[in-house]
């Protein structure tokens, strides 16, 4: 069970090989920098999506239920995190929007959400489609929503400019 090598502990995550080690003890260095980019361009996304009329919820928008809360916590220099979910109706258009955008190179198609590119998944359907339909509805996790854990593009005009061409190609703007 404790066997490093192929027992529960190395399948668990309580011990990593010596180059996943060194990886994440270097880009420690550059966390405080890649979290200041990932902010200010979710906080740039939102916002721009919220003028569209796009249902978007990110915890640096005033209209979030928790933004005051979040005010106190957080350490202003880091702004509110690269945290995004809007709100496209149903499966199918979240499906075809996440298509779109990775043709249009806003990004990629996945569950992760630590990468230097931009990120998109529908959570009802990935990373909690094991939760009951019944606390779905509770929390508001409906089929249409769209994660982003946005990247850290130098360029995030171009991006907005990309997913909103995306958002018009599927007639939800």
């Amino acid at each position: 069970m404790i066997d490093v090598n192929d027992g529960t502990a190395m399948l668990m995550g309580a011990t990593m090989d010596s180059l996943r080690a060194n990886s994440v003890l270097k880009n420690l260095h550059t966390l405080h920098i890649r979290m200041k980019q990932h902010s200010k361009n979710a906080k740039y996304l939102s916002e721009k999506l919220f003028e569209f009329g796009i249902d978007v919820r990110y915890a640096g928008l005033k209209t979030h239920p928790h933004y005051e809360l979040m005010n106190k916590m957080m350490r202003k220099e880091f702004g509110y995190g690269g945290m995004i979910i809007i709100n496209v109706g149903t499966f199918k258009n979240a499906s075809r929007l996440m298509e779109e955008m990775q043709n249009e190179k806003v990004g990629y198609l996945a569950v992760s959400l630590g990468y230097f590119k931009t990120l998109f998944s529908c959570p009802s359907t990935s990373t909690s489609s094991e939760v009951k339909d019944e606390d779905k509805e509770k929390m508001g996790l409906t089929d249409g929503l769209v994660r982003f854990s946005v990247g850290l593009d130098n360029d995030i005009e171009l991006t907005f400019k990309r997913i909103l061409k995306c958002l018009k190609k599927i007639k939800l703007i």
